[in-house]
Parts: C-alpha cells; sequence; structure tokens
C-alpha cells in the first residue's frame, strides 16, 4: 500500500494559504465570455509551449500558437510534439466533464496519443526493461535518477497503489496530493519516453477533477521553465523518501503561476478586452457556457460537435450555436451542412 511521507511545515501552510487567497480572488472575477475566452486560449498555448520547452523543444510561443491555431503544419518533431501535447491538453476537459478516474488505462491511452509520430513502437506501453534519467557533462555521463522498477508487472503494480491513493477521497488538500502525484509519476517513470510532459498533464487533470481551473484560469508550468535545473533538482529531491522539499517548491509554483495569470487578466483588460457590444454586458446561460469551453477546446466547432458533448438534440444544439452567434460571441462560416462556428472576431471600437 501506498503511503508518501511529507511534513507540513510552515512554508507549505503558508503557500496553501497564499494559493487558496488567489485562486479565491480569481474564481470570484466576473469574467464575462470575451475576457473568459481569450485567457483560456492563451493560457492552453502558453501551457502547451511551456511543457514541451521544459523537454527541449526549441519552438517560441509565436511558432507554438501559429502550430496550434493551423497557420503552420505540423512537418518536424518538434512541431508534433506541441500538436500532441495540445491535443492532449484539451481532451482532458472532456475526460473531466466525464469524471473519467486517473488509471492505469487512461495513462496508457494518453501517452499514445501524446507520442502518436514521434515513436514508431511501445506506444502506450509500459517499459520492460531498465532505464535511467541522466545527462552528459563534457565526456562525463551524470546518472541522475534510476527509478525503482524495471518489468512491465512492477511498474503496472506501482502505478495502481499511486493512483488508488490519489483518487481516494481523505482530508489531504488537493495541492498537496497533486504535487505527490507529480513527482510520483516522474519517480517511477512508466515510459522510455514521455514521462515528464505527461506527469505534467495527469497533475493539470487532477486538479480540475477537484474543481481547480487548471489551463483556463492559470498554467502549472511557467514557473518551471523559469529554472529547469531548480525544477528538475526539486523534483529529485523526494526520491529519497519524503517529499517536503518538493511539495514546497510544487506550491510556491502554483501560487507564482496564479500571479501571473492575475497580471494576464488586468494586462487584457486594460486593452479593453472585456468589453463586449459597449455597455451592453454579454449574458450567456450554463448551457451556452458550456458551448463556449468546446470551442475553446476545438477551435472551430459544427452542430454535431455539441449534439455528443452535450447530449442533445440538433434542434438543441442549433439553437444554442444560433443564440451565441446573436449575441455576437460566435461567428458562422458557410450556409449549408457544412458550416462551421468558431469565435468571433473583437470588432474594434471607433477611438482604435
Amino acid at each position: 500500500m501506498f503511503e508518501p511521507k511529507f511534513t507540513f511545515t510552515l512554508r507549505i501552510i503558508n503557500e496553501l494559504s497564499k494559493i487558496e487567497r488567489l485562486y479565491g480572488k480569481m474564481a470570484s472575477e466576473k469574467l464575462i465570455p470575451s475576457l473568459a475566452l481569450q485567457l483560456a486560449t492563451e493560457n492552453q498555448i502558453l501551457a502547451t509551449h511551456y511543457s514541451t520547452s521544459i523537454e527541449g523543444n526549441p519552438l517560441t510561443p509565436l511558432d507554438v500558437t501559429n502550430i496550434i491555431l493551423g497557420d503552420q503544419v505540423a512537418t518536424t518533431k518538434p512541431d508534433r510534439e506541441v500538436k500532441n501535447y495540445f491535443a492532449v491538453l484539451t481532451k482532458l476537459f472532456d475526460l473531466e466533464r466525464q469524471r473519467v478516474p486517473i488509471t492505469t488505462e487512461l495513462t496508457r491511452d494518453l501517452h499514445k496519443q501524446l507520442m502518436e509520430g514521434l515513436e514508431t513502437k511501445n506506444l502506450g506501453e509500459f517499459r520492460d526493461s531498465g532505464v535511467f534519467v541522466g545527462h552528459k557533462e563534457r565526456d562525463q555521463l551524470v546518472i541522475k535518477h534510476n527509478p525503482p522498477f524495471h518489468t512491465r508487472l512492477e511498474i503496472e503494480k506501482a502505478l495502481n497503489e499511486r493512483f488508488d491513493w490519489v483518487m481516494q477521497n481523505d482530508e489531504i488538500h488537493p495541492m498537496v496530493k497533486a504535487g505527490i502525484l507529480h513527482h510520483e509519476f516522474v519517480y517511477v517513470h512508466p515510459f522510455l519516453d514521455g514521462n515528464g510532459r505527461l506527469a505534467r498533464l495527469l497533475t493539470a487533470y487532477y486538479l480540475l477533477l477537484k474543481q481547480y481551473e487548471v489551463a483556463r484560469y492559470f498554467i502549472l508550468d511557467d514557473y518551471y521553465d523559469v529554472d529547469r535545473h531548480l525544477y528538475s533538482d526539486s523534483l529529485h529531491t523526494a526520491d529519497s523518501g519524503d517529499e517536503t522539499s518538493w511539495l514546497e517548491y510544487f506550491l510556491e509554483g502554483i501560487a507564482y503561476s496564479l500571479q501571473a495569470a492575475s497580471g494576464r487578466i488586468e494586462i487584457m483588460r486594460k486593452a479593453g478586452v472585456e468589453e463586449v457590444m459597449g455597455e451592453k454586458r454579454v449574458l450567456v446561460t450554463p448551457r451556452e457556457e458550456q458551448v463556449l469551453e468546446i470551442v475553446i477546446n476545438k477551435k472551430a466547432i459544427k452542430t454535431p460537435d455539441i449534439e455528443g458533448a452535450l447530449s442533445v438534440t440538433r434542434q438543441q444544439a442549433h439553437a444554442l450555436l444560433a443564440s451565441l452567434v446573436d449575441k455576437k460571441i460566435l461567428q458562422k462560416h458557410g450556409r449549408t451542412k457544412m458550416s462551421y462556428y468558431t469565435l468571433a472576431k473583437r470588432e474594434k471600437s471607433p477611438s482604435s
């Protein structure tokens, strides 16, 4: 049975308090659709950029934006890494709506999508051999981590124990459990490649399950990319069996990311992004908010996308889309059965 060891230090308590204060403030913001949509889109692009950059992907934020928005064809390995990561990240929102638990089956499925086109074998399969994590310094090979399990059966058993622990209901703060999940996945190192990216995706997904709007309000990866060596060193301090030092770093990173997200909101507001049709603030129904979330994830949608995702009739889906078009939040393209919808481009004010 898995039972992690850590101590609730004053630093951990202070960081948890700061996180709840910052997140509470952000969650209480009355973000109208134009601002909420732009914030979520930007966060998902940034999360994709930072998480792949940590692993050595050389693409700039602009490159990543162009690839994700379809302005640049994914022809190279870095391009494909970005495409795959973004696809898995956006899939997490559908999984969260269905309340899919974290399991080894889900982990293998996500790994297969994450590594598609990057590897020709072992997609979605736990490794069945030894591996180590390290790097070269001049002519010397520095081994940073030698995972404890080296057979497929051992790895699956270890992950099952950790997933059972993280998914059980208890009084441990979700942010603490998220940090432990992050470390333990990297510690077990179940795949030959892609472990770091998948660890960050699973951490984000766990927090989504716990009602923290990761990749909508804030992201996890920007703090790690500030100093990748510190991130790696902090992560591996927990390899000895005590998660305390890593948790202090992990929670500090979430507080940092929340503060950065608040700053982005203020910048958007000052730029006037929050204005929609002058003083006529657009009001959307809960169902329309669900449609907007799907648009954020898919960028362009058709009526059947709404039918399937929300389990509504074609007429109901069409009515939801038509309402959002009338409110100038969505834009319809085409007039036939092949028509599709995207976010409407914001009109410039007369003074701009």
